[in-house]
């Protein structure tokens, strides 16, 4: 795998949504049940980190396309 891939799996797994579950454990949102806010939100901040070519970015913004239709 290269260097590039490395980093841009490690900042997907930075950038997933997490939620506090009542047991304290904490469990990952997938994009698909993040609302159209969210994913504004999430999308901003990969943009602000220069990270737009990521597999995860795209994933993002189609979702968010899907969304607002």
């Amino acid at each position: 795998m290269s260097e590039e891939a490395v980093k841009e799996e490690a900042v997907a797994g930075e950038a997933a949504e997490t939620e506090v579950q009542s047991d304290g454990s904490t469990k990952k949102k997938k994009i698909n049940k993040l609302s159209a806010d969210e994913l504004k939100k999430k999308i901003k901040e990969m943009e602000e980190k220069n990270l737009t070519g990521s597999k995860y970015f795209k994933h993002l913004t189609e979702r968010l396309k899907e969304v607002e239709n």
